[in-house]
């Protein structure tokens, strides 16, 4: 059977299929030999479009089961048995079916979320959420804080506000506001298969910081 991530906020906007791409980037690029899927369960279907952007194919799979509705979970679980590693990329809503099917089959629950009142409230409701389908396991779920600036006043303010009666760890790992992201992704790329973008080394560091972190807290590597 396969680890399954689900990326998930009901926010717009958070980052989730920039996040859900590269993590599959990520763990491609680490070990070549893993067989995995990105699931697009978005009925904007921004995963699927992103694979049409680029003249070269991803090195994972990209598959469309934004209709697949209450069938989601049993076809997750099919193609647990094929693939190594299933990253899906939820729809921002709380109360699309589809998000909470995809956090009840799931390993493991990345929540991403700026460092702003508006993606904390937002983000409580998401926790609200995975707490009621998989329970307060603190392997279960974590929050990562996407394009933020980690030096300012307000991110640790949100962040210290996020860590209050949170039973899911806030990953130490952040990813920062930045250009190539936007830029891999309008190609048809992962920052760790762009070309030309100088700027894409630290991205590609954070981005498998994050993946890395994950693992982790599944206990399947070392800390």
């Amino acid at each position: 059977m396969s680890l399954v991530i689900a990326v998930a906020n009901q926010k717009g906007g958070s980052g989730k299929t920039t996040i859900a791409l590269n993590l599959a980037g990520a763990y491609c690029d680490d070990d070549p030999s893993l067989r995995v899927l990105v699931i697009d369960a978005d009925s904007q279907n921004s995963s699927m479009r992103a694979t049409s952007a680029g003249s070269e194919p991803y090195p994972f799979t990209v598959v469309n089961l934004a209709a697949a509705g209450s069938n989601l979970g049993r076809e997750i679980k099919r193609m647990a048995e094929t693939y190594d590693l299933i990253v899906v990329d939820c729809p921002p809503s709380v109360h699309d079916r589809n998000t909470e099917v995809a956090i009840a089959a799931s390993d493991f629950v990345l929540v991403p979320m700026d460092a702003s009142a508006l993606d904390a409230w937002s983000t409580v409701g998401m926790l609200q959420l995975v707490r009621r389908k998989v329970g307060s396991d603190a392997t279960a779920c974590g929050v990562v804080f996407n394009k933020v600036n980690t030096k300012t006043t307000g991110y640790g303010e949100v962040r210290a506000a996020m860590e209050e009666d949170n039973p899911y760890p806030i990953l130490r790992s952040t990813i920062a506001q930045r250009e190539i992201y936007k830029t891999a992704i309008g190609v048809g790329a992962t920052v760790f298969t762009v070309k030309g973008q100088r700027t894409a080394k630290v991205a590609k560091q954070e981005i498998l910081a994050v993946a890395k972190e994950i693992l982790t807290i599944k206990g399947l590597m070392e800390a």
